[in-house]
């Protein structure tokens, strides 16, 4: 109970240190402020199968087609996001202004159904659907490049939905940002306290005197 209260006694001595720190950093912070650029995404599903009757290359021939599906749509996650994928993706568009990188886009298998995702992330929302049309036809019509063994016909890209667009809303540590950084200051003021105290020499009362080896006789009591 006793360090407690000297805890309290050295914090309330210099309270206005992580007090200040605090007040610094959230004007400085909104200041500073800068409001991330809005960002939209342009998402559609679709299937992808095989002929069961086609042979393919390098898989095994007692695989049903819904099998050798499953294995290309695996493959088909890494290629969407590939820089030869994008690429194509830009062929599509054939817009010197508008290029996407594979950053841009990203895909997803719903491996109970069967079904893939593929979402583009862009600035501009009527931009990010026009990507994302360019994204799927280059994905129906340029697959049989991105596997040699399914030979020139390719596999058969079915749309279930046409590109939605929805806004992306800031995450968690975006809204919570200024908070963090009061919560940082006020933790290194805290610190800071004690590790003026630490380094302070002064005596201000007989607890100090006696850390001293000194004996105290009296103490004259604080003016209230």
């Amino acid at each position: 109970m006793t360090e407690i209260r000297e805890y309290w006694r050295i914090l309330r001595a210099r309270w206005y240190i992580p007090a200040l720190l605090v007040v610094l950093t959230v004007i400085f912070s909104a200041l500073l402020y800068q409001a991330p650029p809005p960002q939209y995404t342009a998402s559609t599903r679709f299937t992808i199968s095989v002929s069961a009757d086609r042979p393919l290359q390098g898989v095994d021939p007692v695989l049903t087609g819904a099998q050798a599906s499953e294995y290309i749509r695996d493959d088909f996650v890494e290629v969407i996001r590939s820089d030869l994928f994008a690429k194509d993706v830009n062929a599509v568009l054939n817009d010197p202004q508008l290029k996407i990188g594979k950053g841009n886009i990203s895909g997803a298998v719903e491996k109970q159904r069967r079904i893939m995702s593929l979402t583009i992330t862009w600035h501009n929302p009527d931009q990010a659907k026009r990507i994302a049309d360019a994204a799927v036809q280059a994905l129906a019509t340029q697959n049989a490049k991105y596997f040699a063994q399914m030979g020139a016909q390719g596999a058969t890209v079915t749309i279930l939905d046409d590109p939605t667009v929805s806004a992306v809303t800031p995450g968690l540590r975006e809204r919570l940002d200024i908070f963090l950084r009061a919560a940082i200051a006020l933790l290194a003021g805290i610190v800071l306290i004690f590790i003026l105290d630490y380094m302070d020499d002064s005596v201000r009362g007989a607890r100090d005197v006696e850390k001293m080896g000194l004996s105290v006789l009296g103490e004259i009591p604080d003016k209230k």
